[in-house]
């Protein structure tokens, strides 16, 4: 067995880094922004702070070169836009595990089809204890009741779908004009996606010109939204380095198997629910009866066991 390979531990601290911005990222989904564009939006708008970037190597990309990087920055907040229309309708606990074992299986069969990976017999077993451990954690099988509505079917399926569009088109701008550069310039196309997601969604963009240009709102609606503001800049701060960790295995390893890697996301998000299980009882969408903490550490050795084999 070979050490623990340099991408893999990128993806490692990027998707814990990813579930520490998630834990805030469901708060506020829930309590302050009402329309899911808001959230992407704002998202993608940070994508401008990757201006800091430019004086250290970004450089024009060829003219093939731009085709990647612009539809790979571009789908990003769309996928998050269709993403939080689905948890918008209250079922997280399915939502989370349909596109989260999507991506990986989607972008697996993008990736070996598009890009010529190919997997030995131990990274592909290690790959689908992986995607069913994200399915595990996740909360499939929680207190979710009833039929899962078609339209949140709909919208998970095509974020699943966006999702592997984007990650598979910026591995190939990777390949193609390197990780800075690719980063770089991905990232304000995401800019340009958000405006173009605010200005579809009137509401959306009153919501975010309400909270930065308050006018006679009440003071103490006023602070609730600024307050929700900040949290979302801090939770996109941690976002953000985990999203660069892991764009950045991508660029080192295979998009398939980093995207499988999300299940140590997952991981943490049941060991942070364990820790704080009385204060916030819902943060993984069911209650931690034995079976379900049975079912969650049966994952976890999952986890374990996909990692030891894919690398």
């Amino acid at each position: 067995m070979n050490a623990f390979p340099f991408w893999a531990l990128w993806a490692v601290l990027g998707h814990i880094s990813n579930g520490a911005a998630f834990v805030i990222d469901k708060t506020l989904l829930q309590k302050s922004f009402r329309q899911p564009a808001t959230y992407a939006g704002l998202i993608g708008l940070l994508g401008i702070l990757a201006v800091v970037l430019l004086p250290f190597g970004v450089h024009v990309p060829s003219n093939h070169g731009w085709i990647p990087i612009l539809i790979s920055g571009g789908t990003f907040p769309l996928a998050l836009w269709f993403f939080f229309i689905a948890l918008a309708k209250g079922e997280a606990t399915r939502v989370v595990p349909v596109v989260g074992s999507l991506i990986p299986v989607l972008t697996l069969i993008a990736t070996s089809t598009f890009l010529g990976e190919r997997f030995g017999s131990a990274q592909l077993g290690g790959f689908a204890l992986l995607v069913v451990a994200t399915i595990l954690l996740s909360g499939a099988g929680g207190k979710a009741k009833g039929t899962l509505r078609a339209s949140t079917v709909g919208a998970a399926v095509i974020s699943a779908v966006v999702f592997t569009i984007s990650f598979v088109t910026v591995k190939v701008g990777y390949d193609a004009e390197g990780f800075i550069t690719t980063f770089a310039l991905s990232r304000f196309a995401g800019v340009i996606a958000a405006i173009a997601i605010l200005a579809w969604d009137e509401r959306a963009y009153m919501e975010i010109r309400n909270v930065l240009f308050p006018g006679q709102t009440p003071a103490k609606q006023l602070r609730g939204k600024r307050l929700a503001f900040l949290l979302v800049l801090f939770a996109q701060s941690l976002g953000a380095a985990g999203f660069v960790m892991v764009q950045y295995a991508i660029s080192l390893g295979s998009a398939a198997l980093v995207n499988a890697m999300q299940a140590v996301q997952y991981a943490f998000l049941v060991f942070v629910a364990f820790l704080f299980a009385k204060k916030a009882p819902d943060l993984l969408g069911e209650n931690l009866t034995p079976a379900v903490v049975a079912r969650k550490l049966v994952a976890i050795c999952f986890v374990a066991a996909g990692l030891w084999l894919i690398v």
